[in-house]
């Protein structure tokens, strides 16, 4: 199996998923939490270093939660999510479109991904404002569970999709703990 330069940022991400996570565990349903290394994306002007005075907009996701139907006769397992974003930019005088790409993966243990689905939210930014918010529902996050596994052995993670050098910058800008 061939695994794309996002698939490999993703297992590194996944396996880094305990380091600290916002999570809903509802009873039986799969562990439903965002990533904490793929919930902020700095984005910077096109041609410049990565240096704060360049910063475009830095996108970050501040919620995720979730509920699941089980049907323990099918081994199933659907998970419908909410995710809230905020994104924030420097002072500007004009209306700003963004679009924020970001992944939902059902996965087993810390390195097995089961499935991933990438989806984006708009974000748009009136002349002069600073701070936009939006909320996304991912209507279905559907799992088969293995019959030796329950629903609760299993994670519906949300994270942005980041770059090796995002995720580099995260790091040494002090967004997470090393």
């Amino acid at each position: 199996m061939h695994i794309s330069n996002h698939g490999r940022v993703l297992v590194l991400l996944v396996g880094l998923v305990t380091a600290g996570c916002s999570s809903d565990k509802t009873g039986d349903c799969p562990t439903i939490t965002g990533i904490t290394d793929a919930a902020i994306q700095t984005i910077f002007r096109p041609g410049t270093a990565e240096d704060p005075s360049n910063v475009l907009y830095t996108a970050e996701i501040t919620g995720v939660t979730g509920t699941c139907d089980i049907d323990k006769k099918e081994h199933t397992a659907d998970s419908r999510l909410d995710v809230s974003f905020r994104v924030t930019r420097p002072p500007s005088g004009g209306e700003a479109h963004y679009t924020i790409p970001y992944f939902v993966a059902v996965t087993v243990g810390s390195e097995r991904i089961l499935a991933r689905r990438n989806y984006s939210v708009a974000i748009v930014f009136a002349p002069g404002q600073t701070t936009a918010t939006a909320s996304e529902h991912v209507e279905s996050a559907t799992l088969h569970t293995d019959k030796d596994k329950q629903p609760y052995d299993y994670q519906v993670l949300v994270g942005l999709q980041l770059t090796r050098e995002q995720l580099k910058y995260n790091r040494q800008s002090g967004h997470y703990g090393s």
